[in-house]
């Protein structure tokens, strides 16, 4: 007879919502450019509608990049609290240093060291500590199942 052994905090990540991690993940970046946008616009309404996106999309395509190759969307079996928070934290450190790479290559703009000092101060405990929430919420809601 074959027993199955759980390692205490893992999750089934099959079963994780991609749904709830791709919103949690979209939700966090577009609160980092618009916060961002709140803070150095000077524009109105056509300022926001064109730097919005300008500003979003590179470090988008880096944490999609960056995500899928660190694992960030588990795709099946078990995973635990740390290698999750693990490929969490990788993919949102490489996919900001994409999504730099991308915003002075494609746009030209510069990339200062303060803004990569409040993108990574933001974007690190935002995206991996509300990743983090949904992951205990979904452990804790499958333990009294």
């Amino acid at each position: 007879m074959r027993e199955v052994v759980q390692a205490e905090g893992e999750v089934a990540a099959r079963a994780m919502s991609l749904r709830v991690l791709v919103a949690i993940d979209l939700f966090s970046f577009l609160v980092f450019a618009i916060g961002g946008r709140m803070m150095h616009s000077s524009g109105g309404p056509g300022d926001w509608l064109v730097n919005t996106p300008r500003i979003l999309a590179p470090f988008l395509v880096g944490w999609i990049a960056a995500a899928v190759a660190f694992g960030a969307y588990p795709r099946a079996g078990r995973i635990g609290l740390r290698r999750f928070a693990l490929n969490s934290v990788l993919a949102v450190l490489v996919g900001n240093a994409i999504g730099f790479t991308l915003r002075a290559a494609v746009f030209g703009d510069g990339v200062a060291l303060v803004f990569v000092v409040a993108a990574l101060g933001f974007t690190t405990p935002v995206v991996v500590g509300l990743r983090l929430l949904y992951f205990w919420y979904f452990a804790g809601s499958n333990v009294h199942s």
